[in-house]
């Protein structure tokens, strides 16, 4: 708004400004200039877990974008107080999308941390009690409504669903939940309308999948999927159209098609990545698979009927050091990766042409071994 107003401002002067000496109209035309070239920016908050020193490390990430991605820049800066102590073991962070709350899986605790954030600095204030889960919740997720949270409980073979009260954050169980699955599942993904929803179970090689109603769970009738071997990680496109596995063992990704009205997987082919695929995002019409063992991330375009995957032009892009986990950013302009052995988050720059990856250059370190990262829109 205040560009747009300087802008307005500043052409309604120029007539006056005729009238005056050139030098004045030099400094006019160089202003306008500036204001036309110059790129745009934003502003997130980001969290990160250290399951290591049982807290919450809390980023500024401040975005510039340029006239192409080589001019894309990011500036991380650790918010004061960070990192932030959370329970024993916290494994998964969500934002809530009104940026008020912050949801952290103590997997060693088997409970939720509930936090506010302060809308001036961004640093987190714990609200007590913690909430109770299942046994050793790994991984949560959250509808983009924020209405409901998701926990996946490995131990327990079970997801906990809990409402999400809008004004305090806080959560209550939903009727039935939690709900059983497979022990041993370790991640999963909603799709962007909520119907669905896809956890991942290593030790069977299969996806299962529920239908949701109101956060109630129902089993998809005729699951589960088979994958390839050592799934880590799976994620739904924005279209909903396809499922990605990433198969650690096997070094492959798996693409399913999921059945708009059922829910249902059918699988359609396996594609080679790098060593140890361990992260996968997908933005359409790419595909991004983060490879653990050979520290790059593979890209791919994706067909839009049939899935199938073609790797771009300069595919794999090297990715620094064993990137477990990727986030993207929510203006889809960059990619940041998180780096257990290097106790850090690196950022991508996205080229919006070729879906290609170009480093920022910039990294954050967090003081111990990251497992998940939450950035707010």
């Amino acid at each position: 708004m205040l560009r747009k107003s300087f802008e307005t401002s500043t052409l309604q002067n120029v007539h006056y400004m005729m009238s005056r000496k050139p030098t004045s109209l030099l400094l006019i035309a160089i202003g306008l200039a500036t204001l036309v070239g110059c790129g745009s920016g934003t502003t997130h908050t980001a969290y990160v877990s250290l399951p290591n020193s049982n807290a919450v490390a809390a980023l500024r990430i401040k975005t510039s974008t340029g006239s192409n991605s080589t001019s894309n820049s990011v500036q991380f800066t650790t918010i004061v107080g960070s990192p932030f102590p959370a329970g024993n073991s916290p494994a998964s962070v969500r934002i809530h999308p009104s940026n008020h709350f912050v949801y952290v899986a103590n997997q060693s605790e088997n409970d939720i941390s509930l936090f506010t954030i302060d809308s001036a600095i961004g640093s987190l204030q714990e609200v007590l009690p913690r909430t109770p889960t299942g046994l050793t919740p790994v991984s949560l997720t959250m509808d983009k409504g924020g209405n409901f949270l998701f926990a996946l409980n490995e131990v327990s073979g079970s997801i906990s669903v809990f409402s999400i009260n809008s004004g305090s954050g806080g959560l209550t169980a939903v009727a039935g939940s939690p709900f059983a699955t497979f022990v041993n599942s370790t991640a999963f993904a909603i799709t962007p309308s909520a119907k669905f929803l896809y956890v991942l179970n290593p030790n069977l090689t299969a996806v299962f999948a529920y239908t949701i109603n109101s956060g109630v769970l129902q089993p998809v009738a005729g699951l589960p999927v088979q994958v390839g071997n050592g799934p880590l990680a799976i994620a739904v496109d924005p279209a909903e159209t396809f499922v990605y596995v990433a198969n650690s063992v096997d070094n492959t990704v798996s693409v399913l098609s999921i059945n708009s009205t059922t829910g249902a997987l059918t699988l359609l082919g396996s594609f080679a990545t790098g060593t140890t695929p361990s992260s996968v995002v997908a933005l359409d019409p790419y595909l991004y698979v983060a490879n653990l063992g050979s520290s790059n991330i593979s890209v791919f375009t994706v067909a839009a009927t049939t899935g199938v995957l073609t790797q771009i032009t300069g595919s794999p892009f090297s990715a620094g050091t064993a990137p477990l986990f990727m986030v993207l950013d929510p203006n889809n302009l960059f990619i940041y990766v998180g780096s257990q052995t290097a106790r850090s988050i690196s950022a991508f720059s996205i080229d919006t042409s070729t879906g290609g990856l170009l480093s920022t250059s910039q990294s954050a370190l967090v003081g111990a071994s990251p497992s998940s990262m939450s950035v707010s829109k």
